[in-house]
């Protein structure tokens, strides 16, 4: 049995809900559903290949839905522990609209009323990864963004160590988020450093979404400190690919753009026959 959250626990890759009410979980998806539409789930579903099924919601029903559940039904009936529970509780149901509910509960309920903070929840959020809750870039990211960019955004440096601190772990999406979490704040000094050790982390490993990752951050940054991820990029020219590269540069000169072009295509081919026997 693995710990994940509050009363939450991983039994042989099931999730058990301790002290939960299960109907009122399932009042949730049953609203989701009746705003369901099949044209939108089979986009989603082409769109976002080998995560968590669609029902076909849209985000203003799933906004809409999720507010009036938690209005209707844990608001009011659950101290804030048990209202954490609840939310993180919907990050492990099947279908990704379920998930989102649980990325909105989170950043426009719970976090505006303080019931987020602290070392002991930021561990609960990092439990998330485990399986069955995130496992796909889609909903990696508007966690990342929504949740953990904004409880960065309300809490500073010591939010931001213990997110930035996820690089290191062996899970893809985890490290990922480790780093998408810095892209609201990516404009602020202070926050540098922990995207600076982020980038080095995950661009030196090979899945591609760790080095979208770092694509995305750095395009982000060169914003307002082209200096800085110059430096990131030609440490690590060699581990970026193709696609994270033109991420980085988008608002880079055209003329550096193309020098970097240049040099990375010359240290891949320098790498191609380094390999060679």
């Amino acid at each position: 049995m693995i710990s994940v959250a509050g009363g939450l626990h991983l039994v042989n890759g099931s999730i058990t809900l301790a002290a939960m009410d299960e109907a009122s979980l399932k009042s949730l998806s049953q609203r989701l559903r009746t705003k369901a539409n099949p044209k939108a789930k089979a986009w989603w579903q082409r769109y976002v290949k080998d995560g968590a099924p669609f029902l076909g919601v849209k985000m203003a029903d799933i906004r809409t839905a999720t507010h009036e559940w938690f209005a209707e039904e844990v608001h009011g009936k659950l101290d804030a522990d048990r209202q954490l529970e609840v939310a993180l509780s919907l990050f492990f149901l099947n279908f990704t609209e379920e998930k989102l509910a649980g990325v909105l509960a989170l950043d426009e309920i719970l976090l505006p009323a303080n019931f987020i903070g602290g070392a002991s929840d930021v561990r609960d959020l990092g439990g998330l990864f485990a399986p069955g809750g995130i496992y796909d870039w889609n909903v990696c990211d508007w966690f990342s963004i929504k949740v953990l960019g904004s409880l960065i955004r309300r809490d500073g440096l010591s939010a931001a160590r213990k997110i930035g601190a996820w690089r290191s772990a062996p899970g893809l999406w985890k490290a990922r988020s480790s780093l998408v979490a810095f892209v609201p704040v990516a404009d602020i000094p202070a926050y540098r450093t922990l995207i600076e050790r982020g980038c080095n982390a995950l661009i030196r490993r090979e899945e591609r979404f760790a080095k979208t990752a770092v694509g995305w951050i750095l395009r982000e940054m060169s914003r307002h400190d082209r200096a800085a991820v110059s430096t990131l990029l030609n440490t690590n020219i060699r581990s970026f690919s193709r696609e994270a590269l033109k991420n980085a540069t988008k608002h880079f000169p055209q003329g550096q753009q193309a020098s970097y072009v240049k040099l990375w295509t010359a240290t891949q081919r320098s790498f191609r026959n380094e390999r060679r026997p």
